[in-house]
């Protein structure tokens, strides 16, 4: 019997955590800036994409949900802007303006759009922002991270990728707390565009599996030859 968790379990978790001071968006709405029912869509986008990328063995650990992203998408590094992109109905736009955009996930989606094999998550899966400032963004707490890494832990149990990527310390610390090996890179937002997505296009082309079959045939080779 499979016990990993379910993306039900996922979504439970998500939306019954009390993430100290941080907003979480799949059981809390702002009704300056949500739809009335703001909640239950991002619910469904994040259905929506674990669901598409249930095959995907490539994670990639972001650090925090931030307000022009996942905070109205319900998405990791998957802005509004980009969900209408992308043309898909069954993702929804959550908040009255309807377009937010993000650079973050402007320079993650230039490397991974269109891959389904590549899936996003973050350390701390909701959205710390500054006291009375809901349309910022803050570094979490400790407290909040804790809570983040207890379900990142299940994310990765219902996942099993078999390539971690840590965007940022806060994913390096989050993944290295729960003993799991990670290639790390500078967070897209705090990095030189070209450098950020030339660091993780490198990452991704060693795993993909033209690349590993020509390691496999290098080494085949190599032990003929002996």
């Amino acid at each position: 019997m499979d016990s990993r968790p379910t993306i039900n379990d996922l979504l439970r978790l998500l939306i019954g955590a009390v993430p100290g001071d941080a907003f979480n968006m799949y059981a809390q709405r702002d009704p300056r800036l949500d739809l009335p029912d703001a909640p239950a869509i991002r619910q469904a986008n994040l259905r929506h994409y674990l669901e598409t990328h249930a095959q995907a063995r490539i994670a990639l650990i972001g650090e925090a949900a931030g307000y022009r992203g996942c905070r109205f998408s319900g998405v990791p590094f998957l802005s509004e802007a980009q969900m209408l992109a992308l043309g898909d109905p069954a993702y929804r736009p959550s908040s009255r303006r309807g377009d937010y955009d993000e650079v973050s996930a402007q320079r993650v989606q230039a490397v991974i759009g269109g891959r389904d094999d590549v899936i996003c998550w973050n350390a701390v899966p909701w959205h710390p922002h500054k006291p009375g400032q809901p349309l910022s963004n803050r570094r979490p707490t400790i407290a909040e991270q804790d809570l983040g890494t207890e379900m990142l832990r299940d994310f990765l149990a219902w996942k099993q990728p078999t390539l971690v990527i840590a965007l940022g310390r806060i994913a390096e610390d989050a993944l290295g707390a729960l003993g799991v090996p990670a290639h790390c890179v500078r967070h897209p937002a705090r990095s030189g565009q070209r450098a950020f997505q030339a660091a993780l296009t490198e990452l991704l082309a060693r795993s993909s599996p033209g690349a590993r079959a020509a390691s496999s045939k290098g080494r085949n080779s190599a032990t003929q030859s002996l």
